[in-house]
């Protein structure tokens, strides 16, 4: 759905004066330890003084006046000031942080604050792991070592001066590549820019930096990583300002830095998404093809796409109603006059195999003073007016938007107001509110906007005011997550928890409530986020992985981009390559509509086959989404992260590795028919070719449209969906072929190896896959009520020359049905393709025999 921003121009009045802003509460999401908690051993100044804490494999010690940092795994030094580079210095203004002008933390040096690195010991106590330095301008800053957990060992900061207003944490740029950061459309390597941890106006097209979802974690391809733990305003400098040093500047006096040290950069991902909140699983549903338009005329037209994507074959398990929908924002409630019968309308979704879910924003429509309320929306906005429920400005009066929201073809002279989510009582008006469009049938919810609680307007505060007495300073973070929760718990209560949020803007930990992560309105071309430019595709891609590597391991772009309408037909079917290999595939945006039909009957050939890909590797994705939730690795990752020790992998700025076992280098640039890709070290197979490549090296390797660069690990088992399923939502009646009609079903493609390779097929059953002197061997244990596998085998060119297939000494029949599972007991081979498809009913070991050998 198209955004506009929502300028905050009407609050600047109101943030006149420098009166001290309200504290707030300093509710953290981590228990971390309090350094006041500790008395401390008064020692003389001066005195030498080294905290060292142990995790598991790695250990952390502070030492120094200044106080400089050593991080260390195993005897290997990962992270160390040099002489001249203290770790923390404090950033100081007379009185403290301004309550009306914002000192903004992209600048080296902001605005009024002067940065002083504290060296005078004031005391120590070495079993606390606390030190006390001092400076005349800084007062007493305390600092804690401790370890957190086996995984993270973390200095607490706290500065208790009177004119402390910022921290500043510094170290020592080395030769590894610094990844995460929240979502960078940018590119997947922060080197060289400044990375905002919160939304600023100015910086693009559409208005802001497009800082959506900040997360103050660095991960380098070393196996490093940093997380500063704050809720105030912030910024990464990697890099920018000077070459030699990275940065990490926030605002307030109190900050713990968590530093992490692991086998493999993954591994660093993983510990910290431990820390913050394993992510939630979304539903399974969820994975499958999903679709909607900009805007919907009628309920005919949502279900004349809904027919057309089951009559063109293109598997979808999801609609989305996007805006507009409702009569009045936020009511909640169908608007009639555009869908005429809503009941029946969703009954034959359901019917027809989907689930719908609902766009939404966080506002109530607003009414001006003296006015009588003119929709239900507007009715509402009058009760939560008078109940306290929305977020305020300095004077006290609910803040109303400035500009519209909803975009151009939302409703006119929309203004609203925000609820505020730290009232409980707003939390329950609304989840109140959503049960009518709930209990008619809604699964989910695309939440707009929420990023709009900006720290600053042109360097003045914003002046925001919240129920629980915060203001802007941490509303910027808590904000999105608490928008989020109101939904979750109403999906929670009125739909059995079988719920769908997507979010646009959210903040770390916020993995933990929503399902998804939707980047909004990119620009519907190849471009990258750099002159002004949004981005295209390629920010598209740099999104979605930056994303995975910061906690976040759900995304979805609109395939085909938004800003700029309809894409052009290379663009749709280029994106479409690249969200078939993402866990998530979602197809719309601006213009009438991105539907392949729109273009030619070629595009919907092209579009099928690339939806039909996805949807069969659903299984495969629900997995390493499945062990994210459980364990916080990610279930992909750029090339760079996933081979930290290649450097040419680092070289390609778009290749990610899906899982652990696929490899997808999309192709990016207009025109282009072939791809220039560096295949990173092992053995790996093409997935449409069967062609073998040995890593590393460079190679040029064909990619017509429909057909991207896809390699699969050799070795690998990797589960799949029969290829006719048309749902993943189980349906009742014959109109839809859904996974629920192919419970004894179980598919897989292997790519064998020089050794075996056993793989449980989710709960029920395993394969061993291996090669054999005289061709391959496939051993088949089900579990009832399983007992069919359908299998491909990727064996490159060897595949023309296989003579036959026996299970338990019982040859197969050859027959073309093997390809598209219409027969069983059967097998066939395709050369030019390198696949083998075996068939096989029950337990057994099949053979497949090559001839010649």
């Amino acid at each position: 759905m198209k955004r506009a921003l929502l300028l905050l121009t009407s609050l600047l009045p109101v943030a006149c004066d420098d009166a001290s802003p309200a504290t707030g509460l300093d509710a953290r999401v981590l228990d971390a330890p309090d350094p006041s908690d500790t008395a401390s051993d008064v020692t003389s100044p001066g005195i030498p003084w080294d905290l060292q804490a142990a995790g598991e494999g790695f250990d952390v010690a502070v030492s120094g006046s200044p106080a400089r940092l050593r991080l260390r795994r195993g005897a290997t030094t990962m992270l160390e000031n040099p002489e001249g580079m203290p770790l923390i210095l404090i950033g100081t203004r007379e009185g403290g942080p301004s309550a009306t002008r914002f000192h903004d933390p992209r600048q080296p040096d902001p605005s009024g604050i002067t940065w002083v690195a504290p060296t005078t010991v004031r005391s120590v106590d070495q079993a606390a792991g606390t030190v006390t330095l001092t400076h005349p301008a800084t007062g007493d800053v305390v600092l804690r070592l401790v370890r957190t957990n086996a995984d993270v060992l973390s200095l607490v900061v706290e500065a208790r001066g009177p004119d402390v207003a910022m921290l500043r944490f510094d170290a020592p740029m080395d030769a590894g590549g610094y990844h995460g950061l929240g979502e960078q459309f940018a590119g997947f390597d922060a080197r060289g820019r400044v990375v905002a941890m919160q939304l600023h106006v100015g910086g693009t097209a559409s208005g802001t930096n497009e800082a959506h979802v900040p997360v103050p974690f660095m991960v380098s391809t070393l196996g490093y990583g940093v997380f500063v733990e704050t809720t105030e305003a912030g910024a990464f400098d990697v890099g920018a300002t000077e070459a030699a040093r990275w940065s990490a500047r926030f605002e307030g006096n109190r900050a713990t830095v968590h530093l992490f040290a692991q086998s493999t950069p993954r591994g660093v991902i993983a510990a910290y998404t431990r820390l913050t909140g394993l992510p939630r699983l979304p539903p399974s549903w969820s994975f499958g093809h999903q679709q909607w338009r900009n805007a919907w005329d009628s309920d005919a037209q949502v279900l004349e796409d809904a027919r057309r994507l089951r009559s063109e074959g293109i598997p979808t398990s999801t609609m989305w109603i996007d805006n507009p929908w409702q009569t009045s924002y936020s009511d909640h409630t169908i608007d009639r006059t555009r869908f005429r019968d809503p009941e029946a309308m969703m009954a034959t979704l359901r019917q027809l195999g989907y689930r719908v879910i609902f766009w939404s924003v966080p506002f109530l429509d607003a009414v001006a003073d003296g006015a009588t309320p003119q929709n239900p929306a507007e009715q509402l906005w009058v009760q939560a007016r008078e109940r306290n429920l929305l977020v305020r400005t300095a004077s006290g009066r609910p803040y109303v938007t400035v500009t519209p929201y909803g975009g151009p073809s939302g409703m006119r002279n929309a203004y609203g107001s925000p609820m505020d989510w730290t009232n409980p009582e707003a939390t329950a008006f609304w989840v109140d509110q959503l049960r009518p469009i709930i209990e008619a049938g809604a699964r989910g919810f695309k939440l707009d906007y929420a990023e709009d609680i900006l720290t600053d307007l042109a360097g003045t505060r914003t002046g925001f005011r919240f129920f629980n007495g915060d203001t802007e300073r941490r509303g910027h973070w808590f904000y999105p997550q608490g928008y989020h929760a109101a939904y979750r718990a109403a999906l929670d209560r009125w739909a059995g928890g079988d719920g769908f949020l997507i979010g646009r803007a959210s903040s770390w930990g916020g993995q933990r409530i929503s399902d998804l992560i939707w980047p909004g309105d990119l620009d519907n071309d190849f471009s990258n986020h750099e002159g002004g430019r949004v981005g295209g595709l390629r920010a598209a891609i740099h999104g979605m992985v930056s994303l995975a590597e910061s906690g976040f391991p759900s995304f979805a772009s609109d395939t085909g981009g938004y800003r700029g309408g309809m894409p052009e037909r290379e663009v749709l079917l280029r994106w479409a390559e690249h969200t078939a290999l993402s866990p998530f595939m979602q197809l719309g945006g601006a213009g009438t509509s991105h539907n392949p039909w729109a273009y030619d009957p070629d595009a919907v050939r092209i579009y099928r086959g690339l939806a039909r890909l996805h949807d069969d590797l659903t299984p495969y994705f629900i997995e390493h989404a499945t062990r994210a939730s459980r364990e916080g690795i990610p279930p992909l990752v750029s090339a760079a992260v996933a081979f930290p020790g290649d450097p040419g992998s680092a070289r390609d700025t778009e290749a990610y590795l899906l899982g652990d076992d696929l490899f997808v280098a999309p192709v990016v640039t207009a025109g282009a028919t072939t791809r220039m890709v560096h295949i990173p070290p092992g053995n790996w197979v093409h997935w449409w070719t069967g062609a073998a490549y040995t890593g590393p090296m460079d190679v040029t390797i064909a990619a017509p449209m429909g057909q991207p660069v896809l390699l699969a690990r050799e070795g690998a088992v990797i589960p799949m969906n029969p290829q006719e399923v048309q749902s993943l939502v189980t349906t009742e009646g014959d109109q839809v072929l859904d996974l629920g009609d192919r419970p004894s079903i179980r598919r897989m493609i292997a790519f064998p190896g020089a050794s075996a390779s056993t793989r449980m097929l989710s709960t029920q059953g395993s394969v061993r896959v291996e090669r054999t002197a005289t061709g391959w061997s496939l051993r088949w244990t089900p579990t009832a009520p399983v007992s069919v596998l359908r299998s491909e085998l990727g064996v490159g060119a060897q595949a023309s020359g296989v003579t036959g297939v026996t299970v338990g000494g019982t040859a197969l029949s050859r027959s073309a049905g093997a390809r598209d599972g219409t027969c069983t007991r059967c097998w066939d081979a395709d050369g030019a393709r390198g696949l083998v498809w075996v068939v096989q009913e029950g337990a057994g070991e099949a053979l497949i025999q090559r001839g010649g050998a």
